[in-house]
């Protein structure tokens, strides 16, 4: 299970990555994007951004939250020909997600649905780092919006590549606190 690989230590190859779907659960939901951002050396080296057809409408509710319209996704790719680009595209590299439970909830789900190989990555999650190492903040809680606001950054929001960046910002930050406080 890809969810409990979580990586000992704070890397600095790695892939940030998040998911925009239907819903919150991977088994009657659909992925409509996939972001990442790929880092060699704590250096953006390649990005992949891919908008997801479904095999059923989008929900007004979502296109509310991400702005993704059917519209935009007619004449997208289905997950079936995206998810193993993006596979390729992740390499063995440690995956980091913001709530990366979800995320990676998504992607299983969808390995096993097309009967691929399951990834074996290690993964961080921003969540977790932020609890640990931003705790003297005192955040009202440790969304990645709220990160977002606390840190004053100029990123979107509720769209898969706006926010990795985010996400990204909240990992170097927490990476610079842990060498820190350890």
């Amino acid at each position: 299970m890809i969810a409990k690989n979580f990586a000992k230590t704070l890397v600095d190859d790695y892939v940030v990555f998040d998911l925009e779907t239907t819903g919150f659960y991977p088994d009657s939901c659909e992925i409509i994007e996939i972001g990442a951002l790929k880092y060699k050396n704590n250096t953006l080296v390649d990005e992949f951004n891919v908008l997801i057809k479904p095999s059923t409408p989008i929900p007004d509710t979502i296109t509310s939250i991400t702005g993704i319209t059917n519209e935009m996704v007619s004449t997208a790719e289905s997950i079936n020909t995206v998810l193993p680009k993006f596979l390729d595209f992740i390499e063995d590299l440690t995956l980091i997600a913001h709530n990366s439970g979800f995320d990676l909830s998504f992607l299983e789900q969808n390995i096993q649905n097309q009967n691929l190989p399951m990834i074996t990555n290690q993964n961080i999650d921003t969540v977790y780092l932020s609890r640990k190492y931003l705790k003297t903040l005192n955040l009202e809680n440790n969304k990645l919006e709220t990160l977002k606001k606390y840190f004053n950054l100029d990123f979107g929001s509720h769209r898969s590549l706006e926010d990795c960046k985010t996400t990204n910002y909240v990992y170097q930050y927490c990476k610079k606190e842990a060498l820190v406080q350890n």
